[in-house]
């Protein structure tokens, strides 16, 4: 697991760290700026020229430091101070001093010259104003330069928290930040800005971060090890029952994606409830899946009545539709289902016209609305939620006692509680049609192993992108599909 902290958060840690570990704030400056060279080495070993662009916060004296022990180790750097500041912190004096000790003069302006890697320390994650002025001037200026970018700490510009862009930012190939990511760099103009996002140790302790106890966090491959287990002693009954209501006439491609993504995460059974037009191509795409079907309203009521029967885990929704026999479908799910249930597509389309019906259901719900979805459950603007995303999601799960999986470039799952897990795997290749009937397989086939409906809904999610990346990493961005996604789910979750 690791935490992902707003600017807050992380000056929080830093203080602590400083002021009650009582870690001198210069040692974290010479560690950050090592790691900062180290970096420019492995991408700079020619040994190219060196822009290193500073102002006069402690950003700005990660960047001086950075820049003499690049001089100490050969490198050809120069290093430009805006001195747009009338006052400078102390960490930055310091490191001013130790320069002008060593005889190193700074640049007044940016030279005229080519280099090979550009330096932005201009800006921290302190930053809370728009950018101005001669700061403005010089990031624009930097932005339409040749050479590989690297920021320190997080783009100048970018608001650590938010991601939004404050009057312009600087552009990089690789940002360089320190501890822990921050909240900015995966959303709005920030997730653009950082380029390449590498997270360094500085030596912030444990106990500085467990202080602060940010709110919200990731999983890794670590946390593999919460995967359902599975026994020898064991058959297809142990693993669980998975419905899957969906496809309507003539749609059956989002109820094969969902089965087979439930197949393919560990379920033992799926059946496939679903209009009779999808029987033929279901059953040659995906043998494995008992199916009922029906034509009439009879039938459909027929097929929910045999799925609250027979499954031990529902999903409600890929590609149903929204009718009056659809609608009756929910209804008698909602209102009769006595195990867990993911409510995915058409099904959050009805529940966003009669969103009470979940004050009345006792059913354990996962929901997965992307942001449109979310944003007709609600009646908010996209642009509103996409701005509170992390309050209107809890204050929503917490509400109306469900589990929710708001999907997005980077996705959040809560319950209701303080701590919020967001997603950090996954790339814009999964950005294509059935990718979220394959979140949803994947999600029931973690509760059909056994998993809370919270860890069902973070570990489905965590599988869910990334498997997208190795299928990114193998078919390219452009050319992947949903079913890639399915491909790779056993090479995330193959026993080692």
């Amino acid at each position: 697991m690791q935490y992902i902290v707003t600017k807050k958060e992380m000056q929080a840690i830093d203080a602590y760290t400083i002021d009650k570990i009582g870690i001198p704030s210069a040692v974290l400056m010479e560690r950050a700026a090592l790691c900062v060279v180290e970096e420019i080495e492995r991408l700079n070993p020619l040994k190219g020229r060196v822009l290193v662009v500073v102002e006069g916060g402690n950003n700005g004296g990660d960047g001086l430091a950075a820049g003499r022990m690049l001089l100490e180790r050969g490198y050809q750097v120069d290093i430009y101070y805006i001195a747009g500041f009338e006052k400078v912190s102390q960490e930055f004096q310091q490191q001013r001093n130790v320069l002008h000790h060593l005889g190193v003069r700074f640049r007044k302006s940016i030279p005229n010259k080519e280099y090979a890697v550009i330096v932005d320390g201009i800006f921290g994650v302190g930053l809370s104003r728009e950018v101005q002025g001669i700061q403005k001037k010089v990031i624009d200026s930097l932005n339409q330069m040749q050479g590989i970018k690297v920021a320190i700490d997080i783009p100048s510009g970018i608001d650590a928290t938010t991601g939004a862009m404050l009057g312009t930012a600087f552009h990089a190939d690789y940002t360089v930040t320190f501890g822990l990511v921050k909240l900015g760099m995966f959303f709005s103009e920030g997730i653009d800005a950082c380029g390449e996002i590498i997270c360094r140790s500085i030596g912030f302790p444990k106990q500085s971060i467990e202080h602060v106890k940010p709110m919200i966090y990731a999983y890794d491959n670590s946390d593999l090890d919460k995967l359902p287990k599975r026994i020898n002693n064991s058959n297809k009954g142990t693993y669980g029952r998975v419905a899957v209501i969906a496809g309507s006439k003539n749609m059956s491609g989002a109820a094969f994606l969902c089965s087979k993504a439930a197949y393919s995460t560990g379920a033992g059974l799926v059946k496939i409830y679903t209009h009779e037009s999808n029987r033929t191509i279901l059953q040659s795409q995906l043998p494995e899946a008992v199916m009922m079907t029906y034509e009439d309203y009879e039938g459909a009521l027929a097929c929910v009545e045999d799925a609250l029967h027979w499954a031990t885990v529902i999903v409600v929704g890929p590609g149903l539709g929204v009718d009056t026999v659809s609608e009756r479908m929910l209804y008698e799910l909602l209102m009769n289902a006595e195990v867990p249930m993911v409510v995915d597509a058409d099904a959050l389309n009805i529940l966003s016209n009669n969103i009470e019906l979940l004050h009345t259901s006792s059913v354990q719900i996962i929901m997965t609305p992307h942001m449109k979805e979310m944003s007709r459950l609600i009646r908010k603007p996209v642009e509103e939620i996409m701005k509170n995303r992390f309050a209107i999601s809890r204050e929503f799960a917490k509400k109306m006692q469900v589990t929710l999986v708001l999907k997005d470039a980077k996705s959040i799952v809560t319950n209701g509680g303080q701590q919020t897990y967001m997603n950090l795997a996954g790339n814009n290749g999964m950005s294509t049609g059935g990718s979220g009937d394959v979140l949803a397989g994947i999600i029931a086939g973690m509760l059909a192993g056994g998993l809370s409906l919270a860890d069902a809904a973070r570990m489905g999610t965590y599988i869910h992108c990334q498997a997208g990346d190795l299928a990114a990493a193998h078919k390219g961005k452009y050319a992947m599909l949903a079913s890639d996604i399915i491909s790779y789910i056993g090479e995330v979750m193959k026993d080692e």
